[in-house]
């Protein structure tokens, strides 16, 4: 009676480390599939190695971390996502939107500003993480005199080194 519970047990246990391996063999095909679709829509091919991690990457871990508020999402069970997008370009963007998309991502947007809940580090389904910290300039349009940023979120720089340009409501 015993032994049969106990290679009931460890069939479970075999059981349910298999489903976990099966589902992160899945994840990184998965991850694989999204890049290769990058590389394909991609008009910069060479410079995309330097700006897509994913969890085989040895950098994907301290890129993920640097930005982190909220201490309890740096714990191991804490949900990462499929690939981190560091753009530096539009393209690359409209590019990881469009791929996304195609593979069923969903996409989580790391812009600088204060994320203490964690919305944009996790998720409970595979995501992908577009981080918009490299994306720091702002060039202005001379025919609209607009500036037009190269980012999310408002680009308060911009307005510190400009301050003429602060609208007056």
């Amino acid at each position: 009676m015993k032994s049969q519970l106990s290679s009931s047990v460890f069939l479970l246990v075999l059981t349910l480390t298999f489903s976990v391996s099966m589902a992160s063999l899945s994840s990184l095909n998965g991850s694989k599939d999204f890049i290769s679709c990058i590389q394909s829509n991609s008009t910069n091919v060479t410079s995309i190695s330097q700006h897509i991690f994913t969890p085989i990457n040895a950098s994907f871990l301290p890129v993920w971390q640097v930005a982190v508020q909220n201490i309890r999402l740096l714990k191991p069970s804490t949900p990462k996502p499929s690939v981190i997008v560091t753009p530096v370009e539009v393209t690359l963007i409209q590019t990881t939107l469009f791929c996304a998309k195609k593979y069923g991502y969903e996409i989580r947007i790391r812009s600088g500003g204060h994320d203490f809940e964690g919305l944009s580090y996790t998720s409970d389904v595979p995501f992908v993480m577009i981080d918009f910290t490299n994306m720091r300039r702002m060039e202005e349009y001379s025919e609209t005199a607009i500036p037009y940023p190269h980012r999310a979120e408002v680009d308060l720089e911009y307005f510190f080194n400009h301050p003429q340009s602060i609208p007056v409501f």
